[in-house]
């Protein structure tokens, strides 16, 4: 009987097996593959690390997005944003600046004034902060009033007549 059970187990697990490979496979779609010609290269090769924090932190601006309208014209939330990716040695952390540009969507580029957010993320896809908005960039310096300007003071001395404006000239 022990027998009969492994057995039954292990022809179990290789139908399962077979099976999830097979259902696998087939969620992959036929496509045709587009020659160099017709392609055109978006962004040079980069590390995957970038990769992987490039799209993680699109997917947390799509994620906590709380405006529908925002992404509207768009086909996919990604159609209207742009990503740059800088990496800091020092820490090994990928900074992703995510940027509007919802001129791809049909309508102005700029939806939203002043509007970008920024990623720290690490190689694996994991979100570590967010910077607040206008982080990064310097404060404006404060307005004070300018100081009045001095009047001249009088000068001591003889005191002279303005001098006198020449005779307009006759028709």
């Amino acid at each position: 009987m022990w027998r009969q059970m492994r057995k039954a187990c292990a022809v179990t697990v290789l139908v399962g097996t077979a099976t999830g490979c097979h259902l696998h496979a087939s969620k992959r779609r036929q496509i045709e593959w587009p020659d160099e010609a017709s392609t055109e290269l978006v962004a040079p090769s980069m590390e995957a690390g970038a990769a992987l924090a490039a799209a993680a932190a699109i997917r947390e601006l799509i994620q906590t997005n709380t405006d529908p309208r925002l992404f509207s014209g768009c086909s996919s939330p990604e159609q209207g944003l742009n990503a740059v990716v800088f990496k800091h040695q020092a820490s090994g952390l990928y900074f992703v600046v995510l940027e509007q540009r919802f001129d791809r969507c049909g309508g102005p580029s700029g939806r939203v004034l002043d509007w970008w957010h920024e990623y720290a993320v690490t190689p694996q896809g994991e979100i570590v902060a967010e910077a607040p908005q206008g982080e990064g960039e310097a404060p404006a310096p404060p307005v004070s009033p300018s100081p009045p300007t001095p009047e001249p003071s009088p000068s001591p001395g003889p005191q002279s007549e303005p001098a006198a404006m020449p005779p307009e000239p006759g028709p």
